[in-house]
Parts: structure tokens; C-alpha cells; sequence
């Protein structure tokens, strides 16, 4: 067989701990080519890696006695690599699994069996809750040796270093040993960045336990329901001795086919389907062991023929494909063969065709576009059955992903729009963000439409906004009804089940999972059976917070059905999900009687601590603010610090301003000012910010120039907090004086430590006369307390000269700098 070649390109990916460079075909997504990456071990050259594996394959095929000689070698790995980098075929390779333990129900250790399952999965995700904290606990440690600065054996110290005799607290109460904290200050002076703690577990992809239960005895089956909700490790097993073959399914060497790239209808290339599956099983043989192949996107390819997924024809057209494939391998020698199974590696290799022969996903793909973003389309299959159907794909797809133009949208269009104080530069902002909104409020949202237009404007406050269920549309006086009927104007109903201009036959085609339930799923796989060599094995994914009843009743609905085997299996929870418990008063202390003999026991100190709650609202700043600019260089790079202060003196915001930076860099900075800002009036203490950043490494970083405190900085981030703790919190310690090492560790040597000597500098100097609108006395100066004379806490200051002068003779106060005369009227103290 000949395969189509790929267009191949190279591209960036980004990866979890880096950006790569990447040769792959054109068509394939990122997340596609991430998945061939794993496969390939990581060679990002992915065409001369599958040819290689193709290699190894056809080797190992022929040793075993698949492949006669070496001409018939060269053809299987020509044919198999442009198979695989077409994205037709793929190979997992063979994983590790326990064999699972197999029971009938009725055994006299069934119940124990589940019991014994329960129990390890219970301990399982207990174990890993506490592995992760224990090991979050140990970075803790590491982290706060890191972040020292001075003497590294200093910084290893607790009793020097109080942050990390804190993390050590910590990693205690999270079940650290002594020993593995000591190791993990180890590791840390030895320069390591990352200490992982985490215990290996099962990855959980494989049941624990394969239960033999007869078809009518499923309803009957409460602790299976049980055991299925909560593990998602039992497979029933309904047909007679099926529980042999399941589990020789999960311990086989996987593969898939893409039975949509060989076309549909009249179109199907059905030689070039042969073809396929013969490599694809000569391939699986090669690796010894069981093998199972499966057929991928069997529910695209009954909608891209026009053929719904629950009808007699869609099972007839399904069962012949597969009893087609079992034909083609009848002369490979095969431990298995064809099965019916759910993998999501080799899903996302064959590009979303899951084996599983599961209900249409619908009509609806996500796309990558070419500056990396993601779209809605219509899939090809969807366009392939529309067309098939005669119906018009632009009706349709208007219909499924909207118009994304709200210039024809009804109740919410243009003029709507304007008449509650919408311009042109709004609504324009709203229709750019359409293709990539969920819903339209999310074209309208604070991010999208300027904030300020919605709080002049609009009316909304600052609570408001921040609030994420702020919806710009209400707030602009749309009822839900006319919002809900924008929407599916312009961003499309998400479905063609309810398509005015399609039949209820032609509806029938479109139904999704979703639409059908779990009953037509069971039907396909009993009308499959008979042309698989496995059992086929339906997986049905609960939501999380179903209960075990709704376990019981997929199992009798799939025993009803003739399915050969069911898994159940439940949803992650989503991360915010929190209970929202009451608060317990605690109960009052019992009374007891003391002996009359008894001596009361001595008062005991008690420590009352007061919670005060305060709203989350948002300060204020006022319109005419006080501040200063702080201008600096720190390693050779310019940064401007600008701040706004409340009427009390304490600080509202920051600008940082880098303006010879790049444009990524610069609004990155800017954006991260604004977030300090809006902390800063939520109530976010300076103390906090000033914690978290001092002594971040990155660069640039270096010598800082033209502040007076701070002299070296590892980071813009080191330099602006340490400027700001200094400045608005009295945080002396943060600034590394001339002579005084470093925060890169250098010193600057003796001639340059020397300071000068502080002068009395005007009041000009440091109060802005513009804030004051020029009212600032030119006469008044602020006087270094260290160089005034004889170090006097409180002096008299001469009205003529300004200096600190002015001794008492007699009842008379006399300037010793001017001989100015004056009664004590006339002296002035500072202070």
C-alpha cells in the first residue's frame, strides 16, 4: 500500500519544560504532534524517527518468520512509515500492566474481591495527597535556601536563615523526616532546582478486577455498582467466558486504524484498507504476544455517509467494515486480533479517531489557525454528510458556529448596540473577539470592551467588574431571552439536531453521545461482536457527582443490551469545588464538680486572638495624586518608577516604564504593574509584594545606577521591590549601601564605599511643587539628623540664614552663622 505523502514542516512546539523545534506534517495539530513525540522517544525530526521505528519493526518481523526476505523487509518498512506519517495507521508499544484478577459473581470471595479493590484505591489516593504535600514541603526548603543571599553556609543554616528554619516547620507538619530535610538542604547547596518526593502509583488506565456476571444478575449487583463508581477498575464481563479475552485485550500490543482517510460510499478505497490492516497486524505480531487492532472513528464514518449511528444500516455498514478487516488478517498469525477498545494515545495519533466505536462526538472541531490560535469548523466528516444529504454547508454552518457578526443579529445588533452608548471602537472590539468567545458575553467582557467605558458609561463599579460573572449585556439593559437569541445568531446553535432545514431522518444523522445515551452505544457493540476477536468493551464515563445508583443502572441497561463487557468510570471533580460548610459553634465546657478538699488549679494564661472580616472592595485613589519617579538603570538597562499614594501617604500604584525594552517585555512589565496596583487597593499588604519579590533571578541584573539605596539588584523585580520597601516601609535592611556585598555577590572595595557627607537639602527637593500648585516654601529645608551639630534631637533654626545655629545668651537668641539677633518669639523649632 501507497500512502498519500504528507507536506512536512518545521515548526516550534512548546513542550512542558521547553520549546523544541519540530519537522511534521503540515495538517497535524500541536497536541498531535506532541503524542507522535512521545512515541518517537522525543526525536523531533518525526519523519526520520518513524522510518526508523518502521525499521526496527520490519526487523523484528522478519526474525520471526512474518516478512521472507529482505526485499519483502524493504517494502513492509517503506509501506509502514508513509502509513504512519500519514497519520493513517498507528502502533502503541507494548505497556506493562498487571493482569487483572478475574471472578464470576456467586464466588465466595466476590464481595471481599471489590472490597479488597475499594480499599487499595482509597489508599492509593491517599498516599498521593500525601506525597504531593511532602514534597511541596521539601521544595519549600530547598526554595528558601535559594532565595538567601550571603554566605551559603549561612543561608543552609536554620538558625542563621529563619525562612528556611520556617519551611523546615513546615515540611515537618507535612511528614518530613529530619533525615529527608537534611537531604533536601543538601541538594539545595549542591545547586539542585527541582527535589521530587512524588511516589510512584498505578497510572490507573487498567481495571484491578474483570467480574464474571451473568446478564439478568447485573441489576442484582449493588457492591459492583459500588466498586465500578468508586474505583473505575472493574470491568463486568456480561458474555460467557469473556473474562479471559478482556483481559488479554489490556495486556496487548495496541493499534488503530483511520478507517475515514480510506474515503466513504462508492469512494471507499477498500484495497487500500486491506492493505492497511495487513501491515497493521504484521506490525503487532512483530512484537510478540497479544495483539489487539482496532478501527478508528467508526461513528465519522457512518456521518460522513449520510448513515445514522443508531439505525439497522449503521450497524450493517459497522459489521461489515469489521468482518472486511478480520478477512485481510485471516493468514497473520495472531494472538488476538480485531477488538474494540478505548486508547487515548492512539486517538490523538490517528487525529481524534477513537477505536472505542463509540457515538459521534458532533459535527464541531476545534482548528488551529495559523499564528497558533484555536477556531470552531465544521469537521470532515460533518461537510462529507452534508453533502452526501444535499443540504447546503453554508446554511449549515452559519447554523452550528454563527454569523460572528452582530450587524444582522436580532434584539442586539448595530443600532441596539448604540442607542445604550455603544461606539464604533466598541463594538468592533466585541466582533474581533467573537471566534474565539464561548458565549457573547465573552466578547463583551471587561478584558475585551475598555473597563472605563463601562463604568462611565455603563454605570458598572469596580465590584462589578470584577466580578467573573460580569455580564456587559445585562449591565447595558438586554433581557436574557434577547441575549440568548444574539447568541445563537452569532455564535451558532452548536448543533444540528434542531436545524430547521433538515429532516427528522437527516436530523438522525447528527445526534451526538450526548443526544442518544448510553443504550445505542451497547446495541453497536453486541451487533460488532460477532466479526471481533476480543470482547468488545463499552466505556461509560460518569460525571463526578452521580451516585452508585446511576453505577447499577448502566450495568443492567448494558446486560439488557447483549454488550460483551461494561467499565465504568467517573469524571475528575473541578478544581474550585469546595464545600460550603456552616460554622460549628463550638459547645459550651461541661460543668464539673470539683472535690471539696480539691485546691482550684492556678489561672492559666489565655490568649484571645479577634478575627476581623473586611470587605473585598476596592480603594480609591484620588484624582490628584502625590508620588515620585524613581529613575535607574539596573545591569545597563533603564527602568522608570512612578508611584501614586493615597492622601495618608501610603501607596495606591506603580507604573514601570522600560521604554528601549522589547514590546513584549515592556507590556509584560506594564501589565504586571497594573496587577501590583489593583492588589495595592484591594487591601494587599506592600509587605507582602516586597516578600514575594526581592531576590528574583532573572535577567537583566547587575549594578543599578542612579539610586541612592539600592546599588546592585538580581532582577528588575529585586531592584523595583527593594526601592519600594525601603521608600514606603522603613525596610532599611534592604538596601545594599557602597562597600556592602552585592546581590550578585561582588563587592565594591573601600575607595568606593566612602560616602559623602550628607548636606541639609530644600524641602523643594522631595515635595512636589507642581502637586502643591507651587505653594512649597522655598525656605524650608529637611536637616540629616546624623550631621547636625552635637547630634541634637531638637534644634533651634535661625529665621534669617536657615541654619542650625541659634544659641541662647542670656534672654536673648543669637545665630552663631549670622549674628542675627531675635526674642524668643522668634525662634522656631523643627521637628
Amino acid at each position: 500500500m501507497r500512502s498519500e505523502p504528507a507536506r512536512i514542516e518545521r515548526r516550534p512546539l512548546e513542550r512542558a519544560d521547553s520549546v523544541v523545534e519540530v519537522l511534521a506534517p503540515a495538517g497535524w495539530t500541536d497536541a498531535r504532534v506532541e503524542a507522535w513525540l512521545d512515541w518517537a522517544d522525543g526525536d523531533t525530526d518525526l519523519p526520520a524517527a518513524i522510518f526508523q521505528k518502521a525499521d526496527a519493526i520490519a526487523e523484528q518481523a522478519g526474525s520471526l518468520g512474518l516478512l521472507t526476505d529482505s526485499r519483502a523487509r524493504a517494502a513492509f518498512r517503506r509501506d509502514l512509515g508513509a502509513a504512519l506519517l500519514s497519520g493513517r495507521l498507528a502502533i502503541a508499544e507494548p505497556r506493562a500492566h498487571d493482569t487483572p484478577t478475574l471472578i464470576a459473581a456467586g464466588e465466595p470471595g466476590f464481595e471481599k474481591a471489590l472490597n479488597t479493590l475499594r480499599a487499595r484505591r482509597r489508599g492509593r489516593v491517599a498516599a498521593r495527597a500525601a506525597a504531593t504535600a511532602l514534597a511541596q514541603g521539601l521544595q519549600g526548603v530547598m526554595d528558601a535556601i535559594a532565595r538567601c543571599e550571603g554566605d551559603p553556609a549561612a543561608c543552609a543554616d536554620p538558625q542563621s536563615n529563619l525562612g528556611l528554619a520556617r519551611a523546615a516547620e513546615a515540611a515537618r507538619a507535612a511528614g518530613a523526616t529530619d533525615v529527608m530535610i537534611m537531604d533536601a538542604m543538601t541538594l539545595a547547596r549542591a545547586g539542585e532546582d527541582i527535589w521530587s518526593a512524588q511516589a510512584q502509583f498505578e497510572s490507573g488506565d487498567g481495571p484491578g478486577l474483570i467480574a464474571q456476571v451473568a446478564a439478568d444478575q447485573a441489576i442484582a449487583q449493588v457492591a459492583l455498582a459500588a466498586a465500578s463508581w468508586e474505583t473505575g477498575a472493574v470491568v463486568a464481563a456480561f458474555a460467557p467466558g469473556a473474562g479471559a479475552g478482556i483481559a488479554e485485550t489490556w495486556t496487548a500490543t495496541r493499534g488503530g486504524i483511520d478507517v475515514l482517510a480510506f474515503g466513504t460510499g462508492e469512494d471507499f478505497d477498500a484495497s487500500g484498507f486491506d492493505d492497511a490492516v495487513g501491515l497493521a497486524a504484521i506490525a503487532l505480531a512483530a512484537f510478540g504476544g497479544p495483539v489487539a487492532l482496532g478501527l478508528g472513528g467508526i461513528a465519522d464514518w457512518l456521518a460522513a455517509q449520510g448513515l445514522a449511528y443508531d439505525s439497522r444500516e449503521g450497524r450493517d455498514a459497522a459489521r461489515d467494515l469489521y468482518l472486511k478487516a478480520r478477512q485481510a488478517m485471516a493468514d497473520i498469525p495472531l494472538a488476538g486480533g480485531l477488538a474494540v477498545f478505548d486508547d487515548p494515545d492512539l486517538t490523538l495519533r490517528l487525529g481524534g479517531a477513537s477505536a472505542a466505536a463509540a457515538p459521534w462526538l458532533g459535527a464541531v472541531t476545534v482548528a488551529e489557525t495559523e499564528d497558533g490560535a484555536h477556531t470552531r469548523v465544521l469537521s470532515e466528516a460533518a461537510l462529507r454528510g452534508l453533502a452526501v444529504l444535499g443540504v447546503d454547508p453554508a446554511a449549515a454552518r452559519a447554523h452550528l458556529l454563527g454569523r460572528l457578526d452582530l450587524s444582522d443579529s436580532p434584539a442586539i445588533d448595530h443600532v441596539a448596540l448604540k442607542a445604550r452608548g455603544f461606539t464604533d471602537h466598541e463594538i468592533a472590539a466585541a466582533e474581533a473577539a467573537l471566534p474565539f468567545a464561548a458565549h457573547l458575553r465573552d466578547a463583551f467582557s471587561p478584558q475585551v470592551v475598555d473597563a472605563g467605558f463601562l463604568s462611565d458609561v455603563l454605570g458598572a463599579s469596580d465590584a462589578d467588574l470584577a466580578d467573573p460573572d460580569f455580564d456587559t449585556l445585562r449591565q447595558a439593559g438586554f433581557s436574557d431571552d434577547e441575549i440568548a437569541v444574539a447568541e445563537a445568531h452569532v455564535l451558532g446553535a452548536g448543533a444540528l439536531t434542531d436545524a430547521p432545514f433538515l429532516t427528522p431522518d437527516q436530523r438522525a444523522v447528527f445526534l451526538t453521545a450526548e443526544d442518544l445515551g448510553p443504550t445505542p452505544y451497547f446495541t453497536m457493540l453486541a451487533a460488532l461482536q460477532p466479526a471481533l476477536h476480543l470482547p468488545a468493551i463499552a466505556e461509560i464515563e460518569l460525571e463526578w457527582d452521580t451516585a452508585p445508583a446511576d453505577a447499577q443502572a448502566l450495568l443492567a441497561e448494558a446486560g439488557q443490551a447483549r454488550a460483551a463487557a461494561l467499565r465504568i468510570r467517573r469524571g475528575d471533580a473541578p478544581l474550585s469545588f469546595a464545600l460550603d460548610l456552616p460554622k460549628v459553634a463550638e459547645p459550651p465546657p461541661r460543668a464539673v464538680r470539683e472535690p471539696e478538699a480539691a485546691v482550684p488549679p492556678p489561672p492559666q494564661e489565655r490568649i484571645v486572638e479577634r478575627i476581623v472580616e473586611r470587605d473585598r472592595t476596592r480603594r480609591k485613589l484620588p484624582d490628584r495624586r502625590k508620588g515620585y519617579i524613581q529613575k535607574a538603570a539596573v545591569g545597563g538597562h533603564k527602568v522608570y518608577l512612578h508611584t501614586g499614594e493615597y492622601d495618608d501617604g501610603e501607596l495606591g500604584e506603580i507604573f514601570i516604564d522600560m521604554h528601549k525594552e522589547g514590546a513584549a517585555f515592556r507590556s509584560l512589565m506594564n501589565n504586571f504593574a497594573i496587577g501590583i496596583s489593583i492588589g495595592l487597593q484591594y487591601g494587599v499588604p506592600l509587605e507582602e509584594f516586597v516578600d514575594a519579590f526581592v531576590f528574583t533571578r532573572f535577567e537583566p541584573a547587575g549594578p543599578v545606577t542612579g539610586n541612592d539605596s539600592v546599588k546592585s539588584a538580581t532582577s528588575i523585580l529585586d531592584y523595583i521591590f527593594r526601592e519600594l520597601g525601603i521608600s514606603y516601609l522603613g525596610r532599611d535592611e534592604l538596601a545594599n549601601a557602597d562597600g556592602e556585598l552585592n546581590a550578585d555577590g561582588l563587592g565594591r572595595g573601600k575607595a568606593e564605599g566612602d560616602a559623602e557627607e550628607s548636606e541639609p537639602q530644600p524641602a523643594s527637593h522631595f515635595i512636589s511643587r507642581g502637586f502643591a500648585r507651587g505653594a512649597t516654601p522655598d525656605n524650608l529645608v529637611f536637616l540629616p539628623s546624623a550631621n547636625a551639630r552635637g547630634a541634637r534631637l531638637e534644634a533651634d533654626v535661625c529665621a534669617a540664614c536657615g541654619d542650625l545655629a541659634v544659641v541662647r545668651k542670656g534672654a536673648s537668641l543669637i545665630c552663631e552663622s549670622c549674628g542675627v539677633r531675635a526674642g524668643p518669639q522668634d525662634s522656631g523649632r523643627t521637628g
